[in-house]
């Protein structure tokens, strides 16, 4: 049987719709057993009949084992690929609005709409599975003592920041229109930043992420950071406030994610608020 009559056998019982859709497989030179023993039982004497049959067979074997394992390699990709799981919001959420501002709210679904407009569907849904979170417009947050600790979720569409949110005399400005933009006015806001600004997937979309920190003399309600629909004028409490952010590009509309804690949070607590985030799906 010759290669191009293995190949149009295989192609029969395993159709590929476009070939080139599937990665370039490296196919190294068998080493397996069975070659090995192919070679140790070839007679090497020159002019018999058994070698003679043995090389015959041996080119079509090793043919037909390398086009299986391009055929296996293909069938992992399409598989890898087709099964990907994509997370799904969690059904019956509650929307957030205004009149729950720091109103407590029962374990379940919710969702905030980063806009606060009934014309638009974009929004951030997310589960809560125990008491003790305050909801807000914009997300939720569990305060852990009196005007002390706390954890927070926030998800909005990012209007307005400040130039330098830690500086007397700074200015407002327009919200860069571009998940890339918004990031790097956060990193020029004035915070001290713990990690680089890094491309990332996250909650559904792609955008970036920023790891930062509250310096002590950004700690004022006149140092607001950045504002929207659904938060007026976002301020931090306490120095050295840990901050992870989120830029995502939701079909071409930046949306900013925001998780808080305060340094002296147990990390119980921070963990509770990862798991919040595990449920995050943003849907346009």
């Amino acid at each position: 049987m010759t290669h191009e009559q293995i190949d149009r056998m295989v192609r029969r019982a395993n159709p590929v719709r476009d070939p080139n859709s599937l990665g370039s497989v490296a196919v190294p030179v068998l080493t397996t057993p069975l070659e090995r023993r192919m070679e140790m039982q070839i007679d090497h004497r020159p002019g018999t009949e058994v070698q003679a049959n043995r090389n015959r067979w041996r080119g079509p074997l090793i043919g037909i084992a390398a086009a299986a394992a391009i055929l296996v390699a293909g069938l992992v990709f399409v598989l890898t690929r087709d099964n990907t799981p994509v997370a799904e919001p969690a059904p019956n959420a509650t929307r957030l609005t205004m009149s729950m501002e720091f109103q407590p709210i029962d374990p379940g679904a919710y969702f905030a709409d980063t806009d606060l407009l009934e014309s638009t569907s974009l929004r951030g849904t997310f589960v809560i599975e125990s008491n003790g979170w305050l909801g807000t417009a914009a997300g939720a947050m569990k305060s852990l003592v009196d005007d002390g600790p706390y954890i927070a979720l926030f998800i909005a569409e990012v209007d307005r920041v400040w130039s330098s949110a830690c500086e007397s005399g700074r200015t407002q400005q327009a919200a860069a229109t571009t998940a890339e933009g918004l990031a790097n006015q956060f990193v020029a806001a004035g915070f001290t930043n713990t990690g680089a600004l890094t491309p990332v997937s996250a909650f559904g979309h792609e955008g970036y992420h920023l790891a930062t920190e509250v310096r002590p003399s950004c700690i004022s309600q006149d140092f607001t950071v950045w504002g929207g629909s659904n938060w007026d004028g976002r301020y931090y409490q306490t120095e050295n406030q840990p901050l992870e952010l989120w830029f995502l590009d939701v079909e071409g509309t930046p949306v900013l994610v925001e998780a808080t804690w305060w340094p002296e949070t147990p990390e119980e607590d921070v963990a509770e608020l990862r798991t919040v985030l595990d449920t995050l799906v943003i849907t346009p």
